[in-house]
Protein backbone atom coordinates (compact mmCIF):
# COMPACT_ATOMS: atom_id res chain seq x y z
CA UNK A 1 0.00 0.00 0.00
CA UNK A 2 1.73 3.68 -1.02
CA UNK A 3 4.54 1.38 -1.59
CA UNK A 4 5.66 1.21 2.27
CA UNK A 5 5.35 -2.21 2.71
CA UNK A 6 8.21 -2.75 -0.58
CA UNK A 7 10.40 -0.17 1.22
CA UNK A 8 10.17 -1.88 4.57
CA UNK A 9 10.81 -5.31 3.66
CA UNK A 10 13.97 -3.73 1.98
CA UNK A 11 14.51 -2.30 5.41
CA UNK A 12 14.32 -5.81 7.33
CA UNK A 13 16.30 -7.88 4.81
CA UNK A 14 19.29 -5.09 5.55
CA UNK A 15 18.85 -5.50 8.93
CA UNK A 16 18.91 -9.45 8.91
CA UNK A 17 22.06 -9.07 6.75
CA UNK A 18 24.13 -7.24 9.63
CA UNK A 19 25.77 -9.70 12.09
CA UNK A 20 24.74 -9.19 15.47
CA UNK A 21 27.98 -7.46 16.70
CA UNK A 22 27.81 -4.44 14.12
CA UNK A 23 24.41 -3.06 14.75
CA UNK A 24 25.39 -1.41 18.12
CA UNK A 25 28.64 -0.33 16.28
CA UNK A 26 28.86 3.84 15.42
CA UNK A 27 30.89 4.98 13.00
CA UNK A 28 31.89 8.16 14.90
CA UNK A 29 30.88 9.26 18.21
CA UNK A 30 28.20 11.63 16.75
CA UNK A 31 26.92 9.13 14.60
CA UNK A 32 23.89 7.14 15.28
CA UNK A 33 24.57 3.11 15.15
CA UNK A 34 22.09 0.76 12.79
CA UNK A 35 20.29 -0.35 15.41
CA UNK A 36 19.62 3.56 16.74
CA UNK A 37 18.23 4.50 12.91
CA UNK A 38 16.03 1.91 12.66
CA UNK A 39 14.46 2.99 16.66
CA UNK A 40 14.24 6.50 14.59
CA UNK A 41 12.33 4.97 12.20
CA UNK A 42 9.65 2.93 14.70
CA UNK A 43 9.64 6.36 16.55
CA UNK A 44 8.62 8.22 13.64
CA UNK A 45 5.96 5.93 12.39
CA UNK A 46 4.81 6.06 15.70
CA UNK A 47 4.61 9.66 16.25
CA UNK A 48 3.38 9.93 12.52
CA UNK A 49 0.38 7.01 12.97
CA UNK A 50 -0.27 9.42 16.31
CA UNK A 51 -0.76 12.85 14.30
CA UNK A 52 -2.92 10.51 11.81
CA UNK A 53 -5.12 9.37 14.51
CA UNK A 54 -5.41 12.93 15.81
CA UNK A 55 -6.15 14.15 12.48
CA UNK A 56 -8.97 11.83 11.87
CA UNK A 57 -10.34 12.78 15.26
CA UNK A 58 -9.84 16.50 16.00
CA UNK A 59 -8.97 17.92 12.34
CA UNK A 60 -11.02 19.11 9.71
CA UNK A 61 -10.76 18.32 6.03
CA UNK A 62 -7.87 20.71 4.59
CA UNK A 63 -7.02 21.11 1.00
CA UNK A 64 -3.22 20.75 0.55
CA UNK A 65 -1.30 20.53 -2.76
CA UNK A 66 0.70 17.09 -3.90
CA UNK A 67 4.65 17.80 -2.31
CA UNK A 68 7.48 16.59 -3.91
CA UNK A 69 7.96 13.67 -0.75
CA UNK A 70 10.06 11.83 -2.91
CA UNK A 71 13.28 14.14 -3.03
CA UNK A 72 13.26 12.31 1.22
CA UNK A 73 15.88 10.02 -0.28
CA UNK A 74 18.05 13.37 -1.40
CA UNK A 75 20.77 12.38 1.56
CA UNK A 76 22.37 15.74 0.75
CA UNK A 77 19.94 17.99 2.54
CA UNK A 78 20.39 17.18 5.96
CA UNK A 79 17.59 17.61 8.73
CA UNK A 80 18.09 17.12 12.51
CA UNK A 81 15.99 14.95 14.00
CA UNK A 82 13.41 16.63 16.25
CA UNK A 83 13.97 15.08 20.19
CA UNK A 84 10.61 13.17 19.86
CA UNK A 85 12.10 10.99 17.28
CA UNK A 86 15.75 10.57 18.24
CA UNK A 87 16.97 7.16 19.36
CA UNK A 88 16.71 6.78 23.03
CA UNK A 89 18.48 3.07 23.60
CA UNK A 90 15.10 1.22 23.69
CA UNK A 91 16.01 -1.47 21.29
CA UNK A 92 19.00 -3.68 21.84
CA UNK A 93 19.66 -5.88 18.94
CA UNK A 94 18.15 -6.80 15.83
CA UNK A 95 15.31 -8.74 16.65
CA UNK A 96 14.18 -6.02 18.73
CA UNK A 97 14.15 -3.86 15.66
CA UNK A 98 12.20 -6.08 13.52
CA UNK A 99 9.45 -6.55 16.25
CA UNK A 100 9.20 -2.97 17.22
CA UNK A 101 9.07 -1.99 13.42
CA UNK A 102 6.47 -4.59 13.11
CA UNK A 103 4.39 -3.10 15.94
CA UNK A 104 4.55 0.48 14.55
CA UNK A 105 3.10 -0.93 10.91
CA UNK A 106 0.47 -2.71 12.62
CA UNK A 107 -0.98 0.65 14.17
CA UNK A 108 -0.45 2.76 11.14
CA UNK A 109 -2.38 0.22 8.75
CA UNK A 110 -5.37 -0.26 11.71
CA UNK A 111 -5.59 3.46 11.52
CA UNK A 112 -6.13 3.97 8.27
CA UNK A 113 -7.92 0.67 7.26
CA UNK A 114 -10.94 0.91 5.76
CA UNK A 115 -10.13 4.59 4.66
CA UNK A 116 -10.75 5.13 1.25
CA UNK A 117 -7.72 7.03 -0.79
CA UNK A 118 -10.14 10.12 -1.04
CA UNK A 119 -10.65 10.08 2.90
CA UNK A 120 -6.89 9.92 3.52
CA UNK A 121 -6.65 13.25 1.04
CA UNK A 122 -9.01 15.43 2.92
CA UNK A 123 -6.95 15.87 6.58
CA UNK A 124 -3.42 17.44 6.65
CA UNK A 125 -1.03 18.39 8.62
CA UNK A 126 2.13 20.03 8.53
CA UNK A 127 5.92 18.52 7.84
CA UNK A 128 8.90 20.36 8.65
CA UNK A 129 10.26 20.50 5.65
CA UNK A 130 6.97 20.08 3.37
CA UNK A 131 4.69 22.14 4.75
CA UNK A 132 1.17 20.70 5.41
CA UNK A 133 0.91 16.98 3.67
CA UNK A 134 -2.18 14.94 3.43
CA UNK A 135 -2.17 11.99 5.36
CA UNK A 136 -1.80 9.38 1.77
CA UNK A 137 1.24 11.61 1.15
CA UNK A 138 2.07 11.28 5.05
CA UNK A 139 1.81 7.41 4.83
CA UNK A 140 3.74 7.41 1.36
CA UNK A 141 6.61 10.06 3.35
CA UNK A 142 7.04 7.08 5.94
CA UNK A 143 8.53 4.37 2.89
CA UNK A 144 10.79 7.51 1.41
CA UNK A 145 11.90 8.17 4.50
CA UNK A 146 12.68 4.85 5.31
CA UNK A 147 14.63 4.96 2.28
CA UNK A 148 16.41 7.46 2.62
CA UNK A 149 17.96 6.04 6.17
CA UNK A 150 18.32 2.52 4.98
CA UNK A 151 21.15 4.49 2.57
CA UNK A 152 22.34 5.77 6.07
CA UNK A 153 22.57 2.02 7.62
CA UNK A 154 24.74 0.91 4.37
CA UNK A 155 27.21 3.55 5.10
CA UNK A 156 27.33 3.24 8.58
CA UNK A 157 27.69 -1.12 7.89
CA UNK A 158 30.35 -0.33 5.68
CA UNK A 159 31.99 2.09 7.78
CA UNK A 160 32.21 -0.21 10.42
CA UNK A 161 33.09 -3.62 8.93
Amino acid sequence: MYGIEEKREEVLSFIKEVPASQMNQRPTPASWSIIEITEHLFLMEQLISYQIGKAFEEGSPKETSEKPIHKTTNRDYKVDAPEAVQPKGQMKNGQEAIDALAKSREALLFLIHNKDEETLKKYAFPHPAFGDLNIKQWVEFIGWHEIRHLEQMKEVHKKTS
